[in-house]
């Protein structure tokens, strides 16, 4: 059994850890050495919306938690009414500013060391229909849809996106003024914990 593993990210960088290690923890912990293009379009120390790490498809949202949860019926209901309001604000964004009628939404429950996060994965219309891509999840290519998209041809997409991601979720009312959003505490206040926009 090995006894390190490689996290990959969408750039190129990559770090060699223990096998036990969690991707969520590990980009919790080490967020000053992630790749900027990825750091959180919002973070209220709890949750954090961010471009998916290892693959480059623009707008590709990760919806994900901080504390070391596994699934959302570990959550209290807070929580998760929290993190399902993200969800909706960050999916209705998509479709006004990034004009995407289509988005998979994705979370699994790893046997091994799971942190949940949800991904919302865009179907961009005109590369669907380029390469006949099938977005249905019992008959899917979409792997094969991931690796058409290449860093270095889309990074300023992705940092196009995210920016226009980061200023509508900035300017929610529901998520501004509903009081969704915590201020991180003291006990949250760390590397990456303050609230992003």
């Amino acid at each position: 059994m090995p006894t390190t593993r490689t996290l990959d990210f969408l750039d190129g960088t990559n770090f060699t850890v223990d096998a036990s290690t969690c991707r969520g923890c590990f980009m919790n912990e080490r967020e000053d050495d992630l790749p900027e293009i990825i750091a959180p379009v919002l973070d209220d120390g709890v949750i954090t919306v961010r471009q998916d790490a290892e693959w480059p498809v623009p707008g590709f949202m990760v919806v994900g938690i901080r504390p070391h949860i596994g699934s959302i019926g570990d959550m209290s209901l807070d929580l998760a009414h929290r993190v399902t309001t993200v969800m909706h604000v960050v999916r209705r964004g998509m479709r006004e500013l990034l004009d995407l009628n289509a988005v998979q939404t994705y979370q699994e429950e790893k046997l091994d060391r799971p942190h949940f996060h949800v991904w919302m994965l865009p179907l961009w219309k005109d590369v669907m229909d380029r390469h006949a891509i099938n977005p249905r999840i019992y008959e899917s290519n979409i792997t094969r849809y991931l690796a058409l998209f290449d860093y270095r041809h889309q990074r300023e997409a992705i940092l196009s996106c995210a920016t226009k991601l980061r200023g509508y979720l900035r300017d929610s009312e529901l998520l501004q003024h509903g009081g969704l959003l915590r201020e991180p505490s003291s006990s949250q206040r760390g590397v990456g914990s303050e609230r992003a926009w």
